[in-house]
């Protein structure tokens, strides 16, 4: 998993704002804010639709809840963390799927959403992988 350096932390504080915004209904903008926020990530344009899916689907699973700033920060390490790893195994993919999962349900979300935001990730890490299959993964 890729570590933030300064810069990308502080750009995280942006997005958990962005995702508190868009859980208190206090910005319109909030989601589109999000997915600017996060879409830069990506680094390839064919990724880019499905990270702003991804934004989508955490900004309607965050909406009308009541989100600390610990959850919001947890919450937008583990987007960006989804969106900048470029060489997870399929195992780890899986990982992270759950560790959003549960994080989402830990917030409140209920679980079909939480479903449907992990689902996503694994669309984009198809998209912005850069690791070649090992060999003896494909047995």
């Amino acid at each position: 998993m890729p570590a933030p350096n300064a810069v990308v932390q502080e750009e995280l504080t942006d997005v958990a704002r962005d995702l508190q915004n868009i859980a208190g209904s206090r910005d319109p903008q909030a989601p589109s804010d999000l997915a600017s926020d996060l879409r830069k990530y990506a680094k390839r344009l064919a990724a880019e639709p499905l990270v702003d899916e991804l934004s989508r689907r955490a900004a309607g699973a965050v909406t009308g809840l009541d989100l600390p700033d610990q959850s919001a920060q947890r919450l937008a390490h583990s987007l960006w963390a989804s969106i900048a790893a470029r060489e997870l195994s399929e195992r780890q993919i899986e990982g992270v799927q759950n560790e959003m999962r549960l994080l989402l349900v830990s917030i409140g979300v209920t679980e079909p959403n939480a479903q449907l935001v992990a689902a996503q990730i694994g669309d984009v890490q198809v998209a912005v992988s850069a690791r070649p299959r090992r060999w003896y993964e494909l047995f």
